[in-house]
């Protein structure tokens, strides 16, 4: 069997996959896709190529059974803060879209 992108799957294996990972819910990550589209990533495999870099960024060291959680406000900060080093970071190495 062939090993399947997870940016490419339909969305509702995306977003389990999402749950199953980070315990991100559909309301979140609906916001941050909507977030991100807003922002200019028009692609949505781009999109959810960036949403993973962003949840496993959040996650660090801590077990993949660990929920992240936010705040009032704090998605869009942490956000804002991800793609302001998102931005350097794939000037020196562009994702594969």
């Amino acid at each position: 069997m062939q090993e399947v992108d997870v940016a490419e799957v339909p969305d509702y294996k995306f977003v389990t996959y999402c749950f199953e990972q980070f315990g991100l819910n559909k309301g979140i990550y609906n916001t941050i896709d909507d977030w991100l589209y807003e922002y200019g990533f028009l692609h949505i495999v781009e999109r959810r190529r960036i949403i993973i870099a962003f949840l496993q960024s959040l996650q660090g060291g801590h077990s993949r059974n660990t929920f992240l959680k936010f705040g009032k406000g704090g998605l869009t900060k942490q956000l804002y803060d991800f793609i302001g080093n998102f931005h350097l970071d794939t000037k020196k190495n562009p994702l594969p879209i």
